[in-house]
């Protein structure tokens, strides 16, 4: 059912407009954004949103603009209430901010990383989405200062950090790790999975990396094996 917003008569056009945004694409993704619908769903004149934002394109930007910001938000908290002693513990907290971001915001997750849809040039998105990014990089970079990183390159672990958040929000958001597994908690979830980078690809002085990782990926290499046997017999 479409959600309209309460109409808009004074106070903060473009905040109300991109409510509106983030109500529409609830309802029907991103393809169904239109910029008459979202006049209506603000209670505006049909002209007001090309009028603020230009286009289709602008007012999506705008919104993603905004989730990036959202995003930092939840990262920088997270890392603030975790009392991190150590670079490689703010990564996990990093991990976590992410997520709770995700969770809370799929509107925005959704719009941020469709580029077909945006203007990926606008100078406040790339701002936004760059200070997003500089949050893990700079993690990422402290924890190779601080002997915890060897070997990868600080690309490497990054993009395989943000991978395993993504992937793990947007299997959350699509409601089919809920199928799948016990945990029913997304924060505890994210929670696990992140520490479990931690532990595996920067490993604490005197552990050598990669060995929670070896271990997990032979322990699925032999169940995968195990099922072929049990389908060959059937």
């Amino acid at each position: 059912m479409s959600r309209l917003i309460v109409a808009y008569h004074h106070g903060d056009l473009p905040t109300a407009l991109l409510a509106a945004v983030e109500s529409a694409v609830a309802d029907g993704g991103v393809s169904g954004v239109s910029l008459r619908d979202v006049a209506r769903r603000a209670g505006v004149s049909h002209g007001a949103p090309a009028h603020h934002f230009g286009s289709k394109a602008g007012l999506l930007t705008a919104f993603a603009t905004a989730g990036y910001q959202l995003l930092a938000e939840s990262v920088i908290r997270e890392v603030a209430a975790s009392d991190a002693d150590d670079a490689a513990a703010e990564l996990a907290a990093i991990g976590r901010g992410y997520v709770r971001f995700a969770v809370a915001h799929p509107e925005h997750f959704e719009v941020m990383f469709r580029l077909d849809s945006l203007d990926p040039d606008n100078a406040e998105f790339v701002t936004a989405s760059e200070a997003a990014y500089g949050l893990l990089t700079a993690a990422i970079e402290r924890c190779r200062a601080e002997g915890r990183l060897h070997g990868p390159s600080t690309e490497t672990v990054t993009v395989s950090a943000w991978s395993l958040v993504h992937g793990l929000s947007a299997l959350w958001i699509s409601g089919r790790l809920s199928e799948r597994i016990a945990e029913q908690d997304p924060q505890r979830l994210a929670a696990a999975v992140s520490d479990l980078f931690v532990e595996a690809v920067l490993p604490s002085p005197g552990r050598a990396a990669g060995t929670d990782s070896a271990r997990f990926l032979a322990e699925g290499r032999d169940n995968l094996l195990g099922e072929q046997r049990r389908h060959r017999v059937a």
